[in-house]
């Protein structure tokens, strides 16, 4: 059976940290920002994320004194840290902050509801957390480093002792899924959901009836404002109908006792309301075309006449309280016969007077066409000659010339007089 040597833990050691310090320089060349993850804080992630929302201007002193600081922070020496600076200071942070959650634990009572659901939230984070260390315990073997550095070799734990540490965890997470107090067992999950279950139907009908009752408030508010507007109302109107100033015959009415010598004249009311008028105008009124106004005027009369005298004689009279009504008004009675039939005779005469223009232009327009068109046949005629005369080798007529039109041509000469015309040069 061939033995090995077992190589030096202080050989290993050295090794170990040789590498780790090669592994440490190439990461101190890296840049911190390229190579661990910043937690954003609210307002980063609202500027990343949220490029269109409104922002909010500060004021300018205090953006100057923030560039100011923020570029001193990165000029000062002692914030210029590696990756391994901060690695070191996140698990210190890390290892502290575990250490005060684990006394907050401690310190939670186990019946208060809200800290139970807290608790039992940071369960799996906890139970995950021991298994760990359990699990470094079990597998650490007979490897043992002191303080000063020097390793011992220690035996492995026997198969009882890790059933043992074993059923000490299950225990320790019992209870922890328990919520610590011990109240529940780990098989009453069923009953713990029921309980949610209870308040959350609660707390629904807890908010039902707020709902509720705030709409009956906001019902019984306006039936109030309602109310009041309605009673504004009817005050606005009463004190519209009420005079402003006492009617002084009342009280003098009031004053005059029964014997009194001094009699009261009531008269009526020469107007009356504005609807009886229209109707009255429009029964009045007549078309304004005077041979139709003519045409009304006699079917009036045509049916007064069927009537009997007195009857008749009232109408007429009414009618002429009534037509004096209407003019007072300003409205136009057209009711005089011999006015109309002026009219008709003078729209008859505009007739015949515009007629009797229209007839001449028509006449002019006739004879206008007529003579352009005699005159264009005449242009055709005379054109078609002239081409015949060419064809045929008849030269054209010339008349007299015209003094300055067809007279000497400048620049070619002597040129001969066409026809009759006499040249310069005899």
């Amino acid at each position: 059976m061939s033995t090995t040597a077992i190589t030096p833990t202080s050989t290993l050691r050295a090794s170990l940290e040789r590498h780790n310090d090669t592994f440490e320089t190439l990461l101190k060349l890296i840049p911190a920002k390229y190579y661990i993850v910043q937690d954003l804080t609210e307002e980063q992630a609202a500027s990343k994320f949220q490029q269109n929302k409104k922002k909010q201007k500060a004021p300018k002193q205090a953006i100057k004194e923030a560039s100011k600081k923020a570029k001193k922070e990165k000029l000062d020496p002692a914030n210029q840290k590696n990756i391994v600076d901060l690695q070191n200071e996140a698990s210190i942070l890390k290892q502290l902050s575990k250490e005060k959650g684990k006394r907050k634990a401690q310190e939670i009572d186990g019946d208060d509801e809200d800290d139970e659901d807290d608790a039992a939230m940071d369960v799996d984070v906890r139970l995950e957390e021991e298994e760990e260390e359990e699990e470094e315990t079990l597998n650490a073997g007979n490897m043992n480093v002191d303080v000063n550095g020097t390793t011992t070799l220690v035996p492995m734990a026997s198969s009882s002792d890790i059933t043992a540490l074993r059923a000490k965890l299950h225990a320790k997470m019992a209870s922890l899924r328990r919520g610590g107090g011990g109240g529940r067992e780990a098989g009453d999950r069923d009953e713990l959901l029921e309980e949610r279950r209870q308040q959350r139907a609660a707390m629904r009908e807890r908010r039902r009836k707020e709902t509720k009752e705030k709409i009956r408030r906001e019902e019984n508010k306006n039936a109030a404002k309602d109310k009041e507007k309605r009673d504004k109302d009817a005050q606005v109107k009463l004190t519209k109908t009420q005079l402003l100033v006492n009617d002084p015959t009342t009280a003098v009415m009031a004053s005059r006792g029964p014997n009194s010598k001094l009699t009261n004249v009531a008269f009526s009311s020469v107007s009356q309301s504005g609807a009886s008028s229209s109707y009255k105008h429009n029964k009045l009124k007549t078309s304004s075309n005077p041979t139709q106004a003519l045409t009304q005027l006699a079917s009036r009369k045509e049916k007064l006449a069927g009537l009997p005298e007195e009857k008749r004689k009232n109408v007429e009279e009414r009618e002429k309280f009534e037509k004096a009504e209407a003019r007072l008004e300003g409205v136009k009675v057209k009711d005089d016969e011999g006015r109309l039939k002026k009219a008709v005779k003078r729209k008859e005469k505009e007739k015949v007077k515009s007629k009797k223009a229209w007839d001449e232009r028509k006449e002019q327009l006739t004879s206008s066409m007529a003579a352009k068109q005699k005159k264009r046949t005449d242009n055709i005629a005379m054109r078609n000659e002239r081409r015949n005369d060419k064809r045929k080798g008849i030269k054209p007529k010339t008349g007299k010339a015209r003094p300055g039109f067809e007279g000497k041509a400048f620049g070619k000469g002597k040129a001969k007089s066409g026809g009759g015309g006499k040249s310069k040069g005899k």
